[in-house]
């Protein structure tokens, strides 16, 4: 049986939401310069936040970057670098903004806290009194 790596799900995971995106893409032109701002807000995030990789966010970083041909894989890049050509000057202008993704993961962590703090038993028995 082999061995699983540290990053190997993640990996898997990043795979299936690249693939997924290639299949609707196929049918539905994507927003190529919204999920390239997208990926620089993350990527300018990932700078500061090594955590990341723990996170949705990580996988989605992973897959943005296999969807526009940053990857060590020769097919992938080859294919998927065109993109590139596709996107507005503006697009590739931008300066990628780590606080659109801090907030977004400040209120999930913050949501997840309130849910397990009502999930705390001695928190339903202090509100019944």
């Amino acid at each position: 049986m082999r061995e699983r790596l540290a990053g190997e799900p993640l990996t898997i995971a990043a795979e299936a939401m690249y693939h997924l995106w290639e299949l609707e893409h196929r049918r539905n032109p994507l927003d190529l310069d919204g999920m390239m701002c997208r990926l620089k807000d993350l990527s300018a995030y990932s700078l500061t936040h090594a955590e990341i990789l723990a996170q949705r966010e990580g996988v989605e970083l992973l897959a943005l970057g296999m969807f526009f041909g940053m990857t060590s894989d020769p097919e992938l890049r080859k294919h998927n670098q065109g993109r590139l050509t596709q996107l507005h000057p503006e697009t590739v202008d931008y300066q990628g903004r780590p606080e659109k993704i801090e907030k977004k993961i400040a209120g999930r962590k913050q949501l997840r806290a309130c849910q397990s703090k009502r999930e705390d038993p001695s928190y339903r028995q202090r509100r019944l009194l």
